[in-house]
């Protein structure tokens, strides 16, 4: 599989194989966020690169559907796209086991540095910016974008994935929860009356992206996980202004400064988020725009929420959280088959995580579903957890619950963990709890194993063609059962 550069080396890679739309004419108010959802929610969906916008010179483009789907995520992720869902994830698991973290390059010039705009000539209306959900409060420049900070005091950059408004040609509003890193390096600079240098990425190569989304812990920086996953370092330019490392092959760079929040905020939202429901209109944090640099033709990276699954918008979120939930659970815990977000609304956490073990002792599964909770990868909005024996595909809902419907007794085998990390978006959390920023939820853990564990071998037998015969059957019918199920 190729290394992708820039985002353009992935978007010719995807024409190159009859995986990208060209799209002429669309306006960017509501049109362009439509057809996203439409080619999104589809069976197969395919890249799409909106050209010739209502408003907007030919060659300044939004891209979007970007990875909508399990063959453009292992394409950009460098995952073997002919293996199953879970074998991807094994993969990238043990990639994550191995990985050694390769700083970025610094070099003097790149691409993104083709144009320059401060001063008075600066404007973010300058860009296609969508006016993606029909109930928004405004034109989100930012959904694929990546937001860069630099702590000051523990020397190390940080990449995060935060939505981003605009409010004028000199002014965007940026939404960061409590709690996510970018926000907390951001208040050391406002702890001392400063306010907080950013730069905002609107376009830039895969594995930038994807490690931006990562769940990744305090103090490594998703620039040293790229170049890891990538094998080879990111190259990046020092901005002289805010020393901001940015990615040299980026479509877009704003610079801004944060003022403190207790300074100045401005209102922010509806935006329609990754749990399938608008935000309230609330403060959000003010980027006054200092600078932007920008490619000849630039593309606008465009991520927008959607309801449902996150593969529609993310880059390899629950990928990145099956495998390192799965990591994290086998330090503890012997024999685990497999870890799957079988559905995950959101960036981070899984909202139904799946566990397959090989039963070794009574009270296994239970240990297994614990340690997952205990996983900075699934620490948050997780809403149930799931532990199947090994004969069950954990990336397959029809199979989960035909282990829930058949190996389960509620009254023994379901618990509620209260107290669970959530975060201020899951609408299930009363309003006067928010108000108090107690964003804790429960969770769900069933043991959908065959109980009672000594009694295993007496458990009744599986009515499912076994592995032997299903070859024998493939072997000697396979292009007749092709030919009838298209596969």
């Amino acid at each position: 599989m190729p290394k992708f550069s820039d985002l353009r080396d992935y978007l010719n890679y995807l024409d190159s194989k009859n995986l990208l739309r060209i799209i002429e004419g669309a306006d960017w108010f509501l049109e362009i966020g439509a057809i996203t959802e439409l080619v999104a929610m589809s069976r197969r969906p395919k890249a799409l690169l909106f050209d010739s916008i209502k408003g907007y010179p030919k060659g300044y483009r939004v891209a979007t559907c970007l990875y909508a789907s399990s063959e453009l995520q292992a394409i950009a992720l460098n995952l073997p796209h002919d293996a199953s869902v879970l074998e991807q994830v094994r993969v990238l698991k043990e990639r994550i086991k191995n990985l050694r973290g390769i700083p970025p390059k610094e070099v003097n010039d790149g691409p993104v540095k083709e144009n320059v705009l401060v001063g008075d000539d600066v404007n973010v209306l300058k860009f296609p910016a969508p006016f993606w959900h029909e109930g928004d409060g405004g034109r989100y420049i930012g959904t694929g974008d990546v937001v860069i900070t630099y702590d000051p005091e523990e020397e190390w950059v940080n990449l995060g994935v935060y939505r981003v408004q605009v409010y004028d040609e000199k002014t965007l509003l940026m939404m960061i929860i409590p709690g996510h890193h970018g926000r907390m390096i951001m208040q050391k600079y406002w702890s001392k009356g400063r306010p907080a240098p950013v730069a905002i990425a609107l376009g830039q190569e895969p594995m930038v992206f994807a490690a931006a989304g990562a769940p990744l812990p305090w103090g490594m920086s998703e620039y040293h996980f790229a170049g890891g996953l990538k094998e080879e370092p990111i190259n990046v330019i020092v901005d002289e202004d805010t020393e901001l490392p940015v990615p040299a092959t980026a479509e877009v760079v704003i610079f801004g400064l944060v003022p403190p929040p207790e300074e100045k905020t401005l209102d922010e939202g509806p935006f329609g988020e990754c749990t399938g429901y608008y935000t309230h209109r609330g403060p959000g944090l003010v980027v006054h725009v200092t600078k932007i640099w920008y490619r000849n033709n630039p593309i606008i990276q465009g991520n927008p929420p959607l309801k449902g699954s996150v593969i529609r918008f993310s880059l390899g979120a629950h990928l990145f959280t099956s495998a390192l939930t799965w990591i994290a659970i086998e330090k503890e815990v012997p024999e685990v088959k497999g870890v799957y977000a079988l559905y995950q609304l959101c960036q981070t956490g899984p909202s139904v995580l799946v566990i397959s073990i090989k039963q070794a002792y009574p009270g296994h599964a239970k240990q297994a579903a614990l340690a997952a909770l205990g996983s900075q990868a699934s620490a948050r909005f997780v809403k149930v957890v799931v532990v199947v024996d090994e004969d069950v595909d954990i990336t397959n809902p029809e199979d989960v619950l035909w282990a829930i419907c058949t190996r389960v007794d509620p009254y023994r085998d379901i618990d509620i963990i209260r107290g669970i990390p959530s975060m201020p978006l899951d609408p299930s959390i009363p309003k006067e709890r928010k108000e108090f920023m107690d964003y804790t939820t429960s969770t769900l853990v069933i043991d959908a194993t065959k109980k009672p564990f000594g009694m295993r071998d007496k458990f009744p037998r599986v009515n499912v063609i076994s592995p032997e015969l299903k070859k024998k059957i493939m072997h000697k019918w396979r292009h007749v059962i092709k030919d009838i199920v298209g596969e």
